[in-house]
């Protein structure tokens, strides 16, 4: 069924969580009347079905085929780390659809060897003892201080987490680990850009490693969000919101 909003909010969410990580921008976008649509991407969340070749490109085109079926012409995507590295195929080869970004937490660059390298050895270890290890790690390394004294949200994020499968997981680890550098596509980037960082994100993406999609991108906007590392939508939203929303108004 066709939907009546020709531009749209889009989240693509971090690896390895799903959509349900931005409930608390669903529900202040539907305050203020903000048209959005969320995905999951394969193996996470609500979506069990596995492409044989699982790659940020083929994730991309699934997610422009199902805004076409939804009738969806523009978006703004909001892309929390892997989302990133979508948002930017989308500028490649989808620019058309696109109206303004959000980078969060994410980077231009490809893998580096010893990444590439990593990604590999934690998909044998899955292989040889399953998942647990690597949630685990990520409520290790994804989350602020702050988030972690929250018993509440640590066990909603583990949750999340663990509706990932097995083989989504280690296929994804694949593409994460074959995706293209970017940094050639910022000084493209001609549409209205927030890209914003967790101040406590000193594991995975700092600030300064963030900050760099920003500083390529003519015009675009860089803001840190306190109490937060990789995931400042669900582990700050009162702030995140408050920076989403004067964008959004701005660009819809």
């Amino acid at each position: 069924m066709k939907i009546s909003f020709p531009t749209a909010v889009l989240f693509l969410h971090a690896f390895p969580l799903n959509s349900k990580m931005y409930k608390y921008q669903f529900r202040v976008l539907e305050e203020n009347n903000i048209p959005y649509v969320a995905v999951d991407y394969f193996g996470f969340g609500g979506r069990r079905n596995y492409p044989t070749d699982y790659s940020i490109e083929l994730l991309t085109d699934s997610i422009v085929t199902y805004l076409t079926d939804l009738g969806v012409k523009k978006v703004i995507p909001i892309g929390d780390s892997m989302g990133g590295y979508v948002m930017f195929d989308m500028w490649r080869r989808y620019r058309e659809l696109i109206k303004g970004f959000v980078f969060v937490s994410t980077r231009a660059e490809a893998d580096t060897e010893e990444g590439r390298k990593g990604r590999f050895a934690t998909i044998e270890k899955i292989k040889k003892e399953g998942k647990d290890f690597l949630i685990e790690f990520m409520l290790e390394n994804q989350v602020s201080p702050e988030t972690k004294k929250d018993n509440k949200k640590m066990e909603e994020l583990r949750c999340i987490m663990n509706e990932a499968t097995e083989e989504g997981i280690i296929k994804a680890l694949k593409a994460l680990a074959n995706r293209k550098d970017n940094t050639d596509l910022l000084e493209s980037i001609n549409v209205p850009t927030l890209v914003i960082a967790g101040e406590d994100d000193e594991k995975i993406t700092p600030p300064e490693v963030v900050r760099k999609i920003a500083n390529g991108i003519k015009g675009a906007e860089f803001i840190t969000i306190p109490k937060s590392a990789h995931l400042p939508p669900f582990e700050n939203p009162e702030e995140f919101n408050k920076v989403l929303i004067n964008f959004l108004k701005n660009v819809i």
